[in-house]
């Protein structure tokens, strides 16, 4: 199997695994705590942030031994922000225009955030 085919099946399980973690999060938040949905997604995000940081550093990616494990996690979060920024915009936008639930809004939302995660991750943040 080709090494992009790779990365891609590991990113992609992490990014499932980081999926239920981060929507159960945001799902507690949202519906049995009561937060805010944009509260609730920030939440959310910085444990999925952490979560697959570790993961795509350890596991999917493997940068070369020389590089310190800290160095890269600047740029990583500075993808995940914008990530989340981005997120953050298009939910509020569609819940205020539309009224929906934010909960199925964000469902909604879920494959176009993976798409841009991988890509800013494999050919940015983790390159």
């Amino acid at each position: 199997m080709s090494q992009l085919r790779i990365e891609v099946t590991k990113f992609t399980l992490v990014g499932a695994a980081n999926f239920v973690l981060t929507f159960i999060i945001f799902s507690v938040m949202l519906k049995v705590m009561a937060i805010n949905y944009l509260i609730s997604l920030a939440g959310a995000w910085f444990c999925g942030m952490l979560f697959s940081y570790v993961a795509n550093f350890v596991w999917v990616f493997k940068p070369e031994k020389t590089i310190q494990f800290r160095s890269r996690f600047v740029k990583f979060l500075t993808t995940g922000l914008l990530s989340l920024i981005l997120n953050m915009l298009a939910l509020n936008y569609l819940v205020e225009g539309s009224h929906l639930d934010p909960f199925y809004v964000q469902l909604l939302l879920i494959p176009l955030v993976v798409v841009f995660n991988f890509t800013a991750t494999k050919f940015w943040s983790l390159r």
